[in-house]
């Protein structure tokens, strides 16, 4: 799933980093909450397996694409896209034009793109292409692009909550409440990766401070269980999951806790790199140990009712507090968790 949109005059690229194929070759691929996911596939029959895969990639700071369909076809628009990303006064149409010669070759594919123009004060000019994904309208945010597995759910989630209400909300704010319902719609469902979308969730905004294109990383999952009783309990389900990025891959990070015995039943450090790299590109022993602080913590939060059940999210982003402290000692962990995140669930949930 791959998804262009504007929110409050900002732009946004948003994606699913699952890549499902038709070949079985045994892989193993640990998902959040999930585990082996392509075992778990095998057991229920489904005759596809997935991997993992950035489908939102920045060419340069002022080109960047997101793409869904055959990798094989994307990387070779990848690669057209990297040939021309620094010459100068380019702009969406000249984009099309160059990937128009090669059609032949792309003909399975779709691509969403945004390249960056000039920036006049405040105002961000930026032109939007697109191959093979048309424009739709969507209530309250006008022009929306969407395609592969999930582009209904994804359309769905959109009218679901007031994304364009507040004004004054800025673009990490509001990536971060679409990571975190994309991921709750994962949680609540059970039913996005046999559908093929979903294993873990991009965002890419425009960043005023650093005037380019940015990924929205160091975003930590939480998830919790309450009934619908009020006074009822408030418990953590052991699951942790943190999206950040090491130079241009993707870590997911994480680990699942005993809590009785205050050890560690999985630790996981998963890097994905851009669709042009691979994973041995990379000098591993560089990476230091990612740790589970965030920039912003999102709380899903499982409400158990008489006759069904419900999914609330909530996304706190005071991270110089760190209201949750994950720390990682061998193979046990240590887990700090203040009182004022319990306390806004339950603040939320009243």
């Amino acid at each position: 799933m791959i998804a262009q949109l504007s929110i409050n005059r900002a732009p946004f690229l948003i994606g699913d980093v699952l890549l499902s194929s038709e070949t079985i070759r045994g892989v193993k691929v640990n998902l959040p909450l999930v585990g082996d996911i392509n075992q778990i596939l095998a057991d229920r029959g489904f005759a596809f397996e997935v991997g993992l895969a950035q489908k939102i990639n920045i060419i340069n700071k002022r080109v960047v694409v997101g793409w869904s369909g055959q990798a094989v076809q994307a990387e070779k628009a990848l690669r057209v896209l990297t040939a021309i990303s620094d010459r100068p006064m380019l702009d969406a149409d000249r984009v099309i034009d160059e990937l128009k010669a090669i059609s032949h070759e792309i003909d399975q594919l779709q691509l969403v793109g945004l390249v960056l123009g000039e920036r006049q004060g405040s105002i961000v000019n930026y032109s939007c292409f697109a191959i093979g994904v048309p424009a739709k309208h969507a209530p309250n945010f006008g022009s929306v692009r969407v395609a592969g597995s999930g582009c209904d759910a994804f359309l769905s989630l959109l009218q679901k909550a007031a994304w364009t209400s507040d004004k004054s909300a800025g673009e990490f704010q509001v990536a971060h409440g679409l990571l975190a319902a994309l991921t709750n719609e994962e949680f609540r469902t059970g039913s996005t990766i046999a559908n093929r979308w979903g294993g873990g969730f991009e965002a890419l905004v425009y960043s005023p401070q650093a005037e380019r294109f940015e990924k929205v990383g160091d975003v930590l999952h939480t998830f919790w269980r309450t009934s619908e009783k009020p006074g009822g309990s408030l418990d953590m389900f052991p699951y942790f999951y943190k999206t950040t990025y090491w130079n241009d891959a993707l870590i997911l990070r994480t680990a699942t806790l005993d809590f009785e015995r205050a050890r560690l039943v999985s630790n996981d450090t998963t890097l994905v790199p851009p669709l042009l790299k691979r994973v041995e590109d990379y000098d591993l022993t560089q990476l230091s140990v990612v740790d589970f602080g965030y920039r912003a913590v999102c709380c899903h939060v499982l409400i158990e009712k008489q006759h069904n059940r419900d999914v609330l999210y909530l996304v706190d982003q005071h991270a110089a507090e760190q209201a949750v402290w994950l720390e990682v000692i061998g193979v046990g962990a240590s887990l700090r968790i203040s009182d004022y995140l319990p306390n806004i669930i339950r603040e939320q949930l009243s």
